[in-house]
């Protein structure tokens, strides 16, 4: 493409990104014009993590498809990449060829996996300090020009500030959603999920289970060390069930005592071993000081609302307390007439 038209491709991507403070929008805008306007085969973009030298991936683009993931995806440890890490470092960019045996072997290694021939990565910088990468790559071996790698930059320089601003707004809408002392989601993001993930279930005819998890006496906890026992083992709890359950899952504090797991994709059975593992390692975290109640209940004809599969594992973890708590209870289902 001769310059004049790149220019006012540039002019064109920073009006649109300017525009939007979605992540999502931001890569994809900015993966699909980046191999329109070099000819590359794919392109990706990737954040940098400090705390473990790493890359995480957010976007693969090749040829008109694209994966976004805007929580990260594969994550690449620099340790095992010397020439991404420069990158990286000196905010230069680097080429690689497969066909040139100088080039650092571990990218040569990894193009030849993929069969790829060639790779441009150039550094996302924003306010002087590295943010990601972005790669263009390409089937065919090439070099890239001064002209490529300057209007790259450009290309760089323009998404990186769009790029930090999604990240900015992603982690405030996350922080905004998230409840203070246990640092799960909150039960305003729980009703909003849990209304579209009844949806999603009944519409594709899909398993969907609900565990909802009473502590067991924390008026007694609050009574014999104050409030600071009280949120202790409310944490302890949050990370009980954090760690016992997928990616997939979504851990929600509804309020006082009370944590919600929901569950795609999920049977009534799947969601009591995750109660068995949460009650494990509580245990365990807690040191033999802390249980709780659980009760579970499952999308079905007759409980075709997010409410009533709400109330039914509600009831049913109250039914578990009631019966002296440590233990998960399944719902009482209502029969449905022949």
């Amino acid at each position: 493409m001769a310059p004049a038209n790149r220019l006012q491709a540039l002019l064109e991507l920073s009006r649109t990104l300017s525009s939007s403070l979605e992540l999502r929008a931001v890569l994809g805008e900015f993966t699909a014009r980046a191999t329109d306007l070099t000819g590359a085969t794919a392109a990706e973009v990737s954040t940098y993590d400090r705390e473990r030298n790493a890359l995480v991936m957010l976007v693969e683009y090749i040829q008109g498809g694209d994966e976004i993931t805007e929580t990260g995806g594969e994550v690449y440890l620099l340790s095992d990449f010397p020439a991404t890490l420069r990158v990286i470092e000196t905010q230069e960019p680097v080429q690689i060829r497969v066909a040139n045996p100088d080039d650092d072997p571990a990218e040569r290694a990894l193009l030849e996996r993929r069969g790829q021939q060639s790779l441009l990565m150039l550094p996302l910088v924003a306010h002087g300090e590295t943010i990601g990468l972005m790669e263009l790559i390409d089937d065919h071996d090439r070099s890239w020009d001064d002209t490529d790698v300057e209007f790259c930059r450009a290309l760089c320089d323009i998404v990186a500030a769009s790029l930090r601003n999604a990240l900015l707004y992603a982690e405030m809408q996350d922080m905004a959603a998230r409840d203070k002392l246990t640092g799960l989601y909150n039960r305003r993001l729980f009703e909003e999920q849990f209304d579209a993930a009844v949806a999603r279930a009944l519409r594709g005819n899909e398993d969907l289970a609900l565990l909802v998890v009473d502590l067991d006496g924390l008026k007694r906890i609050n009574d014999l060390g104050g409030h600071p026992a009280g949120d202790e083992a409310l944490r302890t709890l949050a990370e009980a069930v954090r760690s016992s359950i997928r990616a997939s899952d979504v851990p929600c504090r509804l309020g006082g005592d009370e944590l919600a797991v929901i569950l795609p994709g999920s049977t009534p059975e799947d969601a009591i071993k995750v109660a068995e593992r949460s009650q494990d390692t509580l245990v365990r975290l807690g040191r033999g000081r802390y249980s709780f109640s659980g009760g579970v209940a499952r999308v079905t004809a007759s409980q075709a609302s997010a409410y009533d599969v709400y109330r039914s594992a509600d009831i049913a973890a109250y039914r578990a307390k009631a019966a002296g708590g440590a233990q998960t209870l399944l719902a009482v289902e209502t029969k449905t007439s022949p």
